[in-house]
């Protein structure tokens, strides 16, 4: 009988990781939880202490946006999962910050297995910093360990349908990564390959979410300009004037 689609899709992360915790942190990480979580701003994450068992064990959660799996050739995809085990790896062996979750320690760990920390995701962005991203290096060491995992006949078992960004967006950074010589991706992102069962000659429309609307009514004193937020149909009054508050203008600042 054929694992549970949870089942299935888990223990194909799960293998990923072991497979590189193998291969590029000499089997020195210890378990964590990996989640699929979806978040428009973050391809994955590494959150300290966030799981405790009833025996009082606590674990970190590794969460990885499933979107992005669909975006990318599972060569890049994956390096989001190994971006995340360096973070494992800091947290257990190295010396996090809070304020600067990527810091010159964990740069240097990306750049050690192939991994070269960049904000853009292209060659000269910062290293550091709040948000910083990576791109990988051909015939590095995540390069040929991913190589040989895809080689072993990896493939995980599902992909989202509703992708955080346009595909035209992920592959003008990987067109611009080859044309420096940097794209490692023998395959394609499977938003480009995988066809609907019904009509197997159409491709599966892969779209963004629609936006979310913002339930707020923005108000404006008439009187002083003060501005506030509130729910629709829910009365104001300015404080200083003491005058109902009005809806502001679209478009006003």
């Amino acid at each position: 009988m054929e694992p549970s689609p949870t089942i299935a899709m888990y223990t194909a992360l799960q293998g990923a990781f072991d497979h590189f915790n193998r291969r590029l942190f000499d089997d020195a990480l210890p378990p964590c939880l990996i989640t699929l979580r979806s978040s428009r701003r973050q391809q994955g994450y590494h959150h300290a202490e966030r799981f405790i068992a009833e025996n009082g064990t606590i674990i970190h959660e590794l969460g990885l946006h499933p979107g992005y799996f669909t975006l990318h050739p599972p060569e890049v995809a994956l390096s989001t999962l190994v971006h995340e085990m360096v973070h494992h790896w800091q947290e257990c062996f190295g010396k996090p910050t809070r304020s600067n979750p990527h810091n010159r320690e964990w740069a240097g760990k990306m750049e050690a297995i192939g991994l070269v920390p960049s904000d853009t995701g292209l060659p000269d962005g910062r290293q550091t910093g709040r948000r910083v991203t990576h791109y990988i290096r051909p015939e590095g060491p995540y390069a040929v360990a991913c190589a040989e995992l895809l080689e072993d006949g990896f493939a995980l078992p599902w992909f989202d349908r509703h992708v955080p960004v346009e595909p035209e967006a992920v592959n003008a950074v990987r067109e611009r990564l080859a044309e420096q010589g940097l794209e490692v991706a023998r395959s394609e992102a499977p938003v480009e390959r995988i066809e609907t069962p019904q009509e197997p000659d159409t491709p599966t429309v892969f779209s963004p979410p629609a936006p979310r609307q913002d339930p707020r009514l923005r108000l404006v004193c008439p009187q002083c300009q003060a501005r506030a937020w509130t729910k629709p149909d829910t009365p104001l009054v300015c404080g200083g004037c003491m005058v109902e508050m009005e809806e502001a203008a679209a478009g006003g600042s």
